[in-house]
Order: structure tokens, then C-alpha cells, then sequence
């Protein structure tokens, strides 16, 4: 079978794309679902597996970046890994998104991420799982009393540009992501039913803002697709807004935000989910890793990295995209020998040096120890992450970060 890997082709490729998203089960015939995925891959850039002549695998990366301590870093966002039933198995999604990872890195990414469908799947070329998200479940009408809300501003599909505008100046904390093309966020609000927002503007622009979707208008569920907020007294008024959304609202889902316990707003959680339990309006909590990182390169990845004690070591790096990427590529991945210096400026360079300590990893668990998803202690136990003792004991000693909340799911 002929096949060739190339930019995807508006005029030659939709209704073949259609066809392997619906495929996919990511989409159906609905006219509002074909302008999104039309609207969505306008604002990525997307390759294509042709076979046979026609386009049977796809995948999309969407400009970002990523909020790593103090330093913004720029990010290549799988937003799109998709194959035909006739196309499976045969490295077609593995050998396109090596290739996309390839183009990204050359454009400047220094770090790339996707979605799970499956763990392990992606390990193949390096990515590597995140931390768990927490999602609850509650009635609205079970939170906490509290002050009652300002009459609040609905925001409808119209006001997508100001929406997307609110997400990239919400608050943020280390690991967060900004998916830039302000068109994402459009397509976001056409692909959910009856998508809608409220909340609250200052000097014309969205402060904070809770965007909402239901199958069940009347009773729900609802589902929270985002909060933006800046400080906690915003996110306080928005979950006030929502509390007054009980008197109908049976059940409302959303993610946890980080930094806080929803447990500590909702009165009685553990009666709540006895009383619902097996219903349609179950009260749960849920943890789920699902979303997976990877470094593309490793000098500006460890330049971000700041710490108060200087560490010197010697490393050694396995990346298995190597493998799926063309000869031509000028980008190889990650695999080699460095010495690395961890301090207050921190810097790799290749080549290793004598009398030091030497760590032994793969990409994908080395991303998860410079993300801080994962301790060098536990790495050790769980993939390939080889160091002494001393040295695993002296990397978690310098290396102190909160785990990552990239608080944007794509």
C-alpha cells in the first residue's frame, strides 16, 4: 500500500477528514460539529497519512505555551490524533505525530503535549503521563451558603473573542497552558450543546467568567468546560453564581480547581453521595491522569529550571521518537550524553565529565521529574530512571516544584 505523509489540504482532504473524525467517534453529522472541526483546523496546523490516495490519519498541533515557575516556554499542543479504521496498525498516527513533533520543534517549541486516549500508547515516542485532575460531581444546591452574587453578564457563542481573552489572563500556577489561537475557543463553544457563560466585565473586558454545557437544559447534568478567574474572591463569586443554579439543577460536573478542595464548599459531600449513589444525578469524585508532556529540546527546558542549591551531574537520555522520525529530519530528539548543572542558572551541554554521579533516563520520565509530576525517588520504581542513591537523594533535594496544572484540557 502507497502511502505519503504531507500538510493537510482543505480542497482535497475535509470530507475524508469527516469521515475519519466520525469514525473516531469524535463527531457526527451535525452541521454545527462540521463547522467547528472546519473552524478548529483552520487555526491548526495539521498533517495528514495519505493512503491510497486519500487522507486515512491525521494530526493537528495547535500553537501554545506553557507557564513553567516564573518562565513562559513555548508549546506544541497535540490537539488531534485521529486514524481511520482501515488505517489502524499500521504506525500510521505514531510516524505522522513524529513528524508534526519534528516540524513543531524546528518552529521553536521546546515542549510538546496530548491527550490520552490510552496509557503507554504515546510512551513509544516519549511522552510521558501527567498528575492526576480531580472532577466532582454536586448539586448546586448542596454548596456551602455564601454571600449572594452580583447580577451577572451572559455570555453566549458571540462573545467568543472576550471569552478567550478571559482564559489567557486568568490566574495561572506552574504548568499552565495557553492554547493562543483565539479561534479555539470558538470552536470549543460550537462542539459542546447548549454551550453558554456568566459572569462579570470590568472596562469592557471578561474578569471571570464560568462557561457551562448541558444535554438536559432543565435539570442537567451540567458540565463546567472552564472557570477563568483571577484571585480567589473572583472564583468565590463565580461558585456563588453557580450555587444559585440549584433550584433546578440536579447535578453540575466540573474540574477541580487546583490550589483548593471543592469538599470544603459542598455541606455533608459524603452524605450527598450516599443519598445519590447509582442515580443519574450521582455526587462523585473522580481522579484521572490523562494528559501526557514530553520535552523536545533540553537546553532551554533546563535554563527555565531555578533552583536555590547547585547540583552537577552527568546524564544520559534515551528518546524513542528517534525511531519513527524520517532520515532527513534535522531534529533527532533528545537521546545523548550531558553534563548537567542545576542551580540558580541552570545549563546542559553534551558530552559528560569524570568523577561525577550520572542519571540514566528516558525523555518521558525525565520530563516528568523536571515538570515536578513525579519525584526522582519514584521515578525510580516506575520507568527508566536510574541514578544512585545519593544522587536520586540529592535531585529531589534540589529540585522542589509544585505539580504542574496546565488547567486547560485540549
Amino acid at each position: 500500500m502507497k502511502h505519503v505523509i504531507r500538510p493537510y489540504s482543505k480542497k482535497k482532504d475535509t470530507q475524508a477528514v469527516r469521515r475519519i473524525w466520525r469514525e473516531c467517534g469524535w463527531m457526527s453529522d451535525d452541521k454545527r460539529e462540521k463547522d467547528a472541526l472546519d473552524l478548529y483546523l483552520a487555526a491548526s496546523a495539521s498533517m495528514v497519512y495519505e493512503l491510497n490516495g486519500a487522507a486515512e490519519c491525521m494530526v493537528n498541533s495547535t500553537p501554545a505555551r506553557l507557564i513553567y515557575g516564573d518562565e513562559v516556554l513555548t508549546f506544541s499542543a497535540i490537539t488531534g490524533v485521529t486514524t481511520s479504521r482501515i488505517a489502524r496498525n499500521q504506525g500510521a498516527a505514531s510516524k505522522v505525530l513524529a513528524q508534526v513533533m519534528a516540524e513543531d520543534a524546528n518552529a521553536g517549541a521546546v515542549v510538546s503535549g496530548l491527550g490520552a486516549f490510552e496509557q503507554g500508547f504515546y510512551n513509544r515516542l516519549g511522552y510521558a503521563m501527567g498528575n492526576y485532575e480531580h472532577w466532582i460531581g454536586f448539586d448546586p444546591a448542596w454548596l456551602v451558603p455564601m454571600e449572594k452574587p452580583p447580577i451577572p453578564s451572559r455570555f453566549e457563542l458571540s462573545s467568543w473573542k472576550a471569552i478567550h481573552a478571559s482564559r489567557l489572563t486568568r490566574r495561572k500556577v506552574h504548568g499552565a497552558l495557553d492554547l493562543l489561537p483565539p479561534e479555539i475557543t470558538k470552536c470549543e463553544m460550537m462542539w459542546e450543546k447548549n454551550t453558554f457563560g456568566l459572569g462579570y466585565k470590568k472596562g469592557g473586558k471578561i474578569t471571570h467568567c464560568v462557561v457551562m454545557a448541558a444535554n438536559d437544559v432543565e435539570i442537567g447534568p451540567y458540565r463546567v468546560l472552564w472557570m477563568t478567574y483571577q484571585n480567589f474572591r473572583q472564583l468565590k463569586e463565580l461558585l456563588a453564581l453557580v450555587a444559585g443554579l440549584g433550584d433546578q439543577i440536579r447535578l453540575l460536573k466540573m474540574r477541580e480547581p487546583r490550589e483548593i478542595q471543592m469538599q470544603d464548599f459542598i455541606r455533608k459531600p459524603f452524605q450527598l453521595q450516599t443519598i445519590t449513589k447509582s442515580s443519574k444525578f450521582e455526587a462523585s469524585t473522580k481522579a484521572e491522569a490523562y494528559w501526557q508532556m514530553r520535552i523536545l529540546k533540553l537546553r532551554p527546558c533546563i535554563a527555565a529550571l531555578s533552583c536555590s542549591t547547585e547540583l552537577t551531574f552527568n546524564m544520559r537520555v534515551h528518546d524513542p521518537v528517534e525511531n519513527y522520525l524520517p532520515k532527513g529530519s534535522s531534529w533527532r530528539g533528545c537521546s545523548g550524553d550531558y553534563t548537567v548543572t542545576l542551580g540558580s542558572k541552570s545549563a546542559i551541554k553534551k558530552g559528560t565529565q569524570t568523577g561525577i554521579e550520572t542519571l540514566s533516563t528516558s525523555i518521558g520520565d525525565f520530563t516528568r521529574f523536571w515538570t515536578g509530576i513525579q519525584s526522582a525517588e519514584a521515578l525510580t520504581i516506575t520507568g527508566e530512571f536510574a541514578a544512585s542513591d545519593k544522587l536520586v537523594s540529592d535531585l529531589d533535594r534540589t529540585v522542589a516544584l509544585q505539580r504542574p496544572a496546565p488547567d486547560w484540557d485540549y
